[in-house]
């Protein structure tokens, strides 16, 4: 019998990508395991790859000759992610290998500390070796210790301490040990947590229900809360109660900037048993990270949309915390959701899944109106503190009486006398950069990138505009360079114009700006939301990122600089996520013992997204939204998959699509409903020409089959083909 293993490899063409049988070394045989990381032979390199199956050949194969495993790495993922792999890449249709390098740690090795110990001996240390002596007597009290420790502590130069330590070695006197070391990831702030927290009769109730969901039928759950009505303490309460079985958690939340916050209060309730995953860990971290969760001794983990994949022990438990989120779908290849995935690892490795929100995402709130998901709800805030106050302001009026600035009349007043208060505010507009566009009045030319179809955003700070697509920036023009007049204009308002207005306004109010250009450097976003909430600036100006479950308890006054962002968009969630937007940065305000108030600035003051967020009335809103998507049929009224078309050669890249709906229609046009191709929204991004199909199904196995379909069939080397199937982004 001869030894084969079926490896998943790791390389990059599509057509490549598949699993290989290799022979497995006599070395090998008996310790091999599916899951385990191999180097194997490929063409004429060699690559990772991951044995997904084992087998027994009773002779080779006549018409080739197998290749031998060159190695066996130290790293084997579990057989529940294995499954996990296997089950998502049938189901994205895509190579499995895509979705263990997920799972996989980066290719660091375990950081290591060099200690010396001091050995039992009879030989004497001469009197004049007084350094030696000194280090041997220190050794020999306090137990084995790193060179720079002993230099400091017995405040000898270092230098001197190693020359010390490599005679002693040489004399068997002191003997050298490696102890691991663990890259500590940082926590958002020092700051002490209460333990001893009085639940409200709501927060019991929710705990109580969910327990014995738990212990009964391990149901999906949702937990619709309010703003501040105090979900995490009720997943924590939980959570003990899962830990005290013996069984594991993973928790995700939706933005690297909340794993921090999350994670100092987690470490305090859960001492010595949490761990972080996310991607602005080193790789040394994250590494560390994974092989504490790998060997059961972290049994509490936190993450953003990639811990999904974390090798966590005896999984009993799931939570999605702000569920609602769009940033739980990977935008790139493989484009998975990590909501879907929740769902799929919690039926493999019978675990509860929780989902929580304030503004449940359509889908979710209707599968809990229908029985799908049990439903829990946390109506009031705790501590009895009231919402805040929401006022829409028609700008239309501000325009019509005078007012061309971005700020209405009544938000500048109430910013004036919160900060005469000595209270906070938060403004919030969801752009960056100071304009949108810059044009030429004269000719009605617009500054557009050279390498994509869109306008360029002018960046006050440095006076170039850029484009947020690709990254090109040029120096703003002072004349056109059409015309050559200098009749040059900005339009537009973006985070920096806000944080200009405000300076213009407010010149002796300390202000902090968060968006994507100033939080770029590894934990400035964590430096900033910790400054704010100690004080150090009045006033916040941000993008999306200040809307997602952080806690200022100073902050009285949120003012919505423009509500209209989402909801012009060609998408047809663009009104979920209007409404979602404007009701969580609304819950900002009003978090501490003061009220809040909330002015939502509008353009379209009518329009039902924005009225029932400030009306509070999230029934009327899904009501509406679930009767127009009946309508139109989108989910969840039916399952969507869009394949996407991208080339430098826009006729290539049409009739791509078009030979690729041809195929598709003649296969399944009974079972679907198709539409395209059609140029993308965004038509044109780094030189590549874009069309899309979009498919619509009552059934997702159909759209599932779709996605191995193109897999196995759909390889252009001119033309960029990629399918995202339940995608959240149409544009």
């Amino acid at each position: 019998m001869i030894s084969t293993a079926l490896v998943a490899v790791d390389v990059k063409h599509p057509t490549a990508k598949k699993e290989y049988s290799y022979l497995i070394p006599e070395g090998l045989t008996s310790s091999l395991n599916v899951g385990d990381l191999v180097r194997v032979p490929f063409r004429n390199t060699k690559v990772f790859g991951v044995v997904i199956e084992l087998a027994e050949l009773k002779q080779s194969p006549k018409d080739y000759k197998l290749k031998e495993i060159i190695n066996k790495e130290a790293v084997s993922l579990p057989s529940c992610l294995m499954k996990l792999a296997k089950a998502l890449a049938d189901f994205y249709g895509t190579a499995v290998i895509d979705f263990l390098k997920l799972m996989l740690p980066p290719k660091v090795n375990m950081k290591k500390e060099l200690l010396y110990c001091a050995c039992s001996t009879d030989e004497a240390i001469s009197d004049r070796a007084f350094i030696q002596k000194q280090v041997y007597e220190f050794l020999i009290e306090n137990g084995a210790d790193t060179a720079q420790n002993l230099s400091k502590k017995l405040d000898i130069p270092l230098a001197s301490v190693r020359s010390a330590l490599t005679s002693l070695d040489k004399k068997g006197i002191v003997k050298k040990e490696y102890r691991a070391v663990r890259r500590m990831p940082m926590a958002f702030s020092s700051e002490k947590y209460h333990n001893r927290i009085s639940l409200t009769d709501e927060q019991h109730d929710a705990v109580e229900t969910i327990s014995d969901i738990f212990s009964r039928s391990k149901k999906t759950t949702l937990i619709y809360g309010v703003t501040g009505s105090g979900k995490t303490e009720v997943y924590i309460r939980v959570i003990q109660r899962v830990l005290s079985q013996g069984e594991s958690v993973l928790v995700l939340v939706p933005e690297i900037s909340l794993t921090p916050q999350m994670l100092s209060i987690f470490r305090q309730r859960f001492p010595g048993k949490t761990a972080v995953i996310h991607s602005r860990l080193s790789p040394g971290e994250r590494f560390d990270e994974w092989q504490r969760i790998h060997s059961g001794s972290a049994t509490v983990v936190i993450g953003a949309r990639s811990a999904i994949f974390a090798p966590v022990q005896n999984l009993g438990l799931i939570i999605i915390d702000e569920e609602h989120e769009a940033s739980y779908k990977n935008g790139e290849h493989p484009y998975y959701d990590a909501r879907l995935v929740a769902r799929f690892r919690s039926k493999l490795e019978n675990a509860m899944l929780i989902m929580g929100s304030a503004t449940p995402s359509v889908e979710s709130f209707y599968r809990a109106a229908k029985g799908d998901y049990s439903l829990v709800k946390l109506t009031r805030r705790v501590s009895g503190r009231v919402l805040p106050k929401m006022e829409i302001i028609d700008m239309i009026s501000e325009l019509k009486s005078g007012n061309r600035h971005i700020f209405s009349r009544k938000l500048l007043s109430s910013i004036k006398a919160t900060l005469d208060a000595n209270k906070q505010v938060i403004l919030f507009l969801n752009r960056r950069g100071h304009s949108t566009f810059v044009i030429c009045r004269d000719c009605g030319f617009v500054l557009k990138c050279k390498y994509c179809d869109i306008s360029l955003t002018y960046h006050f700070n440095d006076k170039n505009a850029k484009c947020h697509y690709c990254g090109y920036t040029v120096k703003a023009p002072d004349f056109c360079p059409v015309c050559r007049g200098q009749n040059i204009r900005y339009f537009g308002a973006g985070t920096e114009k806000v944080e200009q207005e405000v300076k213009k306004f407010f010149p002796a109010c300390k202000t902090l700006r968060i968006d994507s250009d100033s939080t770029s450097k590894k934990g400035s976003l964590e430096k900033m939301l910790l400054s704010f909430k100690r004080g150090a600036a009045q006033i916040l100006i941000g993008t999306q990122t200040v809307a997602k479950g952080l806690d200022f308890p100073n902050v009285t006054l949120v003012g919505i600089v423009s509500a209209d962002t989402a909801l012009n968009m060609p998408d047809f969630r663009c009104g979920e996520r209007t409404f979602q937007l404007i009701t969580q940065v609304a819950g900002r305000a009003g978090r501490g013992d003061t009220p809040g108030r909330v002015y939502v600035q509008t353009y379209a003051p009518e329009a039902y997204a924005i009225k029932a967020a400030c009306s509070m009335d999230i029934s009327a809103f899904y009501k509406e939204e679930l009767k127009m998507r009946h309508k139109a049929l989108y989910p969840p009224f039916c399952h969507m998959l869009i394949i996407r078309f991208k080339g430098h050669n826009e006729d290539e890249v049409k009739k791509e699509a078009e030979d690729v709906k041809k195929v598709l229609s003649e296969r399944y046009n009974n079972e679907v409903k198709m539409y395209g191709p059609v140029p993308a929204a965004r038509s044109k991004i780094k030189e590549n020409y874009r069309y899309n199909i979009l498919l619509k199904s009552k059934q997702v196995r159909v759209l599932s089959e779709i996605c191995n379909h193109m897999q196995k069939t759909c390889i252009n080397r001119h033309v960029d083909i990629a399918w995202d199937l339940e995608p959240l982004d149409l544009l």
